[in-house]
């Protein structure tokens, strides 16, 4: 590499350092020698200073990059165990929902135009009763005699069917409290909800279909087994064993 020069204030001439440390004792050159060694040392501090600046910001780059690797790690081992907790909480919240979910209860209803759908005419071999789920009735028979029964308890049993419990207060031959045990259309009955025994629906699910249970206590209890022995046997006309009340009653397609 050339050496640097610099110029004499007396020859104008360009000269490198060491020509005018050289001749520093000479009384012709000792100014130059002076002025060039002065510029040299203030290269030389700039220089330094410059090092020193290059050096601190280098050290602070490396300290922000250590301080933000440290932060990376930490917010990915935060999220870590954030997601680990998420995920233990929503496996809890998986099993809690299908527990929830398999533990099925029957429900008491209170509006009964939401199973408005189930309203109509149930034909058996001998009458007929309708259903009228927004008036909350139940009127046997088609006569001007026909009986009206008003509801006084609805209630949903896990596989859909329906128990009406049913009250008239003005018919003298027939009985004052009836129960309809009702299975929609495209579900069967699974159990005597009464006994909690499982139970065969034979009965044709194409169609809506219900059957009945009396009360001997003014409507405190219901004996449900007859209606639900209809279910199983799919009776559809009355026996001497079995009354009216305890067959099966269907809409018409």
């Amino acid at each position: 590499m050339k050496p640097k020069t610099y110029p004499s204030k007396r020859t104008r001439s360009q000269h490198t350092y060491a020509f005018y440390k050289e001749r520093r004792d000479d009384p012709a050159w000792r100014e130059d020698y002076l002025r060039v060694r002065a510029i040299r040392q203030r290269a030389l501090i700039i220089e330094v200073m410059l090092g020193i600046l290059v050096i601190a910001i280098g050290v602070f780059i490396v300290k922000e990059s250590q301080k933000q690797s440290t932060n990376n790690h930490i917010v990915d081992s935060t999220s870590s165990s954030q997601a680990t907790t998420q995920s233990s909480s929503s496996s809890k919240s998986h099993v809690s929902t299908s527990t929830a979910s398999s533990i099925k209860q029957s429900t008491t209803i209170t509006n009964y135009s939401r199973y408005n759908k189930y309203s109509g005419k149930y034909i058996g071999y001998a009458n007929s009763y309708t259903l009228d789920f927004k008036k909350g009735t139940l009127v046997a028979g088609d006569s001007s005699q026909a009986q009206v029964y008003y509801f006084k308890q609805v209630i949903l049993h896990p596989d859909g069917s329906l128990v009406i419990n049913v009250h008239n207060s003005v018919s003298k031959s027939s009985p004052n409290y009836l129960s309809v045990l009702l299975a929609p259309a495209n579900k069967k009955i699974t159990k005597n909800w009464q006994t909690e025994t499982s139970l065969d629906d034979n009965t044709d699910d194409s169609t809506n279909r219900l059957s009945l249970a009396t009360s001997n206590d003014n409507g405190k209890t219901y004996n449900m087994s007859p209606a639900y022995k209809a279910f199983s046997e799919n009776s559809t006309s009355g026996s001497s064993s079995s009354s009216s009340y305890s067959t099966i009653f269907a809409t018409t397609n």
